[in-house]
């Protein structure tokens, strides 16, 4: 979970399902994904600071809409029937990957556009996406960023890794004090997503904004056909 969400995002749509039907609570689900994701912000900072990739004029103001949308999610988590939630996380996905197959900042060498006012409200939108559900909000974060902001992938994904402390780190506490979890089975979510984060982090700015895209592109076709198959199931 770690490796991958450090990347592009989108483990949590592999992990949830999984430890739902492994039989662990779905609350206590929720918190454990959640503190993956402390983990890979905290994993992946240090490579993604030294990178000098992020926008910190755009961390500010993005770590309080996410964290203020996070709260309210974490806070208004209910039970949303099944196939409802597949649906939603379906078109979710459609849409991120109509995004991807958009030139970015890199491609086409334009100035920047000013649309991030509509972007600040889309954090707000992920912010409560990611403190509700966890699933894939790094991935929407990246397309928010890279679509309103003009930014390339990688400085999309360092961005988002530094805004995003604030909100996992609120959204957990919230899941965490609502579950029946051991702090000895959050250390170890934590810990084992610090490790694929960190090594993530470091193929990631390695390889750049190409490797990126290709890693969000393919996860998010993984995501698809990982939907389809749950809705054919049921």
């Amino acid at each position: 979970m770690g490796f991958v969400t450090s990347i592009s995002g989108g483990a949590g749509v592999f992990a949830v399902p999984t430890m739902l039907a492994l039989g662990i609570p779905p609350i206590n689900v929720l918190a454990l994904n959640r503190t993956s994701d402390v983990g890979v912000v905290f994993g992946a900072f240090r490579k993604y600071y030294h990178s000098k990739n992020i926008d910190w004029k755009l961390v500010l103001p993005m770590s309080i809409l996410l964290g203020v949308g996070a709260l309210v999610g974490s806070n208004f988590v209910v039970n949303i029937p099944k196939y409802l939630l597949n649906y939603i996380i379906l078109v979710g996905v459609v849409v991120g990957i109509i995004f991807l197959l958009k030139p970015t900042k890199q491609e086409q060498n334009t100035k920047p556009k000013m649309t991030g006012g509509l972007g600040y409200i889309f954090f707000l939108f992920v912010g409560f996406w990611s403190g509700a559900l966890g699933m894939a909000g790094a991935t929407f974060a990246v397309l928010v960023i890279t679509h309103f902001f003009n930014k390339s992938f990688l400085e999309a994904r360092a961005t988002d890794v530094a805004a995003a402390i604030p909100e996992t780190l609120i959204s957990t506490a919230v899941l965490y004090f609502g579950s029946t979890l051991s702090v000895i089975s959050l250390f170890s979510m934590f810990f084992s997503s610090f490790i694929g984060a960190w090594i993530g982090s470091h193929l990631a700015v390695k390889h750049g904004s190409v490797f990126i895209k290709k890693g969000m592109i393919v996860i998010s076709i993984v995501m698809i056909i990982k939907v389809l198959v749950d809705l054919i199931w049921v």
